[in-house]
């Protein structure tokens, strides 16, 4: 079989991690060329993984013949890349958050919709071993109806001042992948946030209007609840946890330990968590470039549409102006089209 074609646009931290799981994909794909404004980035990326190096996705477009295109550049121009992909005819994968706006979502929603072109958004907790089996056994009723979503995010570091300035908060960027597993989880839609947020450890946060720990709950149009908690300041490791109670049992989805290596001394044990998200999802992110893959040559629906993203937006950035409002706000359904 003919290996697929793909770009990437966007050789940062997740662009490059993108870059050589299409390189690393079993066949299926062959990475073509890297793009980046950054051209000693680009080029590097490029040596490494054997394919061109372009120093924008125009040039790229104009000189490659391409089966798909992974997009991961900064989420300010998600948009116009959408569209600069969805003219020339090229399936893509972007990665998350969909926008910064609903305005802006709304718009990648209406090119993708218009275009009918194959999409695929980067949620790739829906491609966790732990999470796929946790979704198959509540859509079985192995918990009953689901009623309460918790789930817990803890990073243990910041990110740069600078990332956190264009990042969109705490909300946006690191709880959008919460917000996206409770609607996936709960299959429901929710109807109200109620946020809050604080800044007691990196006072850098503060600057920029947003937090270092944050906590929303929301509601869901069924009646169920969910808790979302997001942090920067887990020093001791990465922490992620997720559980969902049914009103006949429970499934969750616990910490994945870096290794089998455990600590005792007279007071107890120590177990060491994953360090950071990449080594946590390292399967997950190879996987949803091996299903973007399936979905280029099978078809059928997407794994992750734009809709997903759309929602699970929308849900952030109600939490966010629930915060900054202190107040609980209803999430209504309104769509701007381009």
């Amino acid at each position: 079989m003919k290996r697929l074609g793909i770009g990437v646009w966007g050789v940062g931290r997740i662009g490059s991690l993108h870059a050589a799981n299409v390189h690393a994909s079993a066949g299926k794909a062959e990475l073509i060329a890297v793009a980046d404004p950054i051209k000693k980035l680009a080029g590097a990326i490029a040596r490494k993984f054997e394919c061109r190096a372009y120093d924008s996705p125009v040039k790229m477009l104009k000189d490659e013949s391409l089966d798909g295109v992974v997009i991961a550049t900064p989420t300010q121009i998600h948009t116009e890349h959408v569209e600069l992909a969805s003219e020339k005819r090229v399936p893509m994968f972007l990665e998350k958050p969909i926008a910064l706006t609903m305005t802006e979502a709304d718009r990648i929603v209406s090119v993708i919709a218009r275009s009918r072109i194959k999409f695929q958004l980067g949620f790739n907790r829906r491609f966790d071993l732990g999470y796929k089996e946790a979704k198959l056994m509540i859509m079985e009723g192995r918990i009953g109806e689901p009623v309460l979503v918790k789930t817990c995010a803890r990073d243990p570091q910041p990110p740069p001042d600078g990332y956190i300035r264009r990042s969109g908060g705490i909300f946006v960027d690191e709880c959008i992948h919460d917000f996206d597993m409770a609607l996936w989880l709960m299959n429901c839609k929710a109807i109200e946030v109620w946020a809050t947020g604080t800044t007691l450890v990196y006072p850098q946060f503060a600057r920029y209007g947003d937090f270092d720990n944050a906590v929303a709950i929301l509601k869901f149009r069924n009646g169920g609840l969910g808790v979302i908690e997001g942090s920067r300041t887990s020093k001791y490791g990465y922490d992620l946890r997720t559980e969902v109670l049914g009103d006949q049992g429970e499934v969750r989805v616990d910490n994945m330990r870096n290794d089998s290596m455990e600590l005792w001394k007279g007071r107890g044990g120590l177990k060491q968590p994953c360090p950071w998200f990449l080594e946590r999802f390292a399967q997950a992110y190879r996987s949803e470039i091996e299903g973007f893959c399936d979905y280029l040559v099978k078809g059928g629906d997407s794994p992750v549409s734009a809709d997903d993203g759309r929602m699970a937006l929308q849900v952030a950035l109600a939490a966010r102006e629930s915060a900054k409002k202190k107040r609980a706000m209803i999430i209504c359904d309104q769509r701007k089209t381009a």
